[in-house]
């Protein structure tokens, strides 16, 4: 259907000024920003929950009220990524992607291969690895990364 009343040339709608025209920037900052906070977010959630485990086996030879911060601070991440969605469902999906459905996957198809993999990876603490098994062998991966994934096509859907 045609317009009823075509606008004046040089016309735009109040406040377009504001609208950024450039929907690869957004999506380059969405997916470069997903990629950089979901790891944060597994890594913090998943040493808390290592942490609130040892607490719970051993006593109180750990800090819990440490391990319930990290678990909340990973959790609000993640649940950054997930908002991430309204802003650019391509850095939502990307991430969940990379850091969830994928390692989720791999880890059914290849436990041991996965676990190699965890314990080669650099600069982590043996702590971080058994944490990061953990999160990989208790499904918490896929779990996560299939609920972002979810959250970024939402997000795709509503944005058409």
């Amino acid at each position: 259907m045609g317009q009823k009343f075509p606008s004046p040339a040089g016309w735009s709608p109040p406040g377009a000024q504001f609208t950024s025209g450039s929907a690869t920037s957004r999506s380059v900052t969405g997916v470069a920003a997903g990629l950089v906070m979901m790891p944060i977010g597994i890594a913090l959630a998943a040493n808390g929950g290592l942490d609130i485990r040892y607490w719970v086996i051993v006593g109180a030879v750990t800090d819990r009220f440490a391990a319930s911060v990290q678990i909340i601070v990973g959790s609000l991440l993640l649940m950054l990524v997930a908002v991430l969605a309204a802003y650019s469902p391509l850095g939502t999906m990307v991430a969940s992607l990379v850091w969830g459905v994928f390692p989720g996957v791999l880890h059914l198809l290849f436990p041991d291969d996965t676990f190699r993999l965890i314990g080669d990876l650099p600069l982590i603490s043996s702590e971080m690895t058994v944490a990061l098994h953990a999160w990989v062998t208790y499904g918490f991966a896929l779990i996560s990364g299939v609920m972002l994934l979810g959250a970024g096509i939402v997000g795709a859907l509503l944005r058409r």
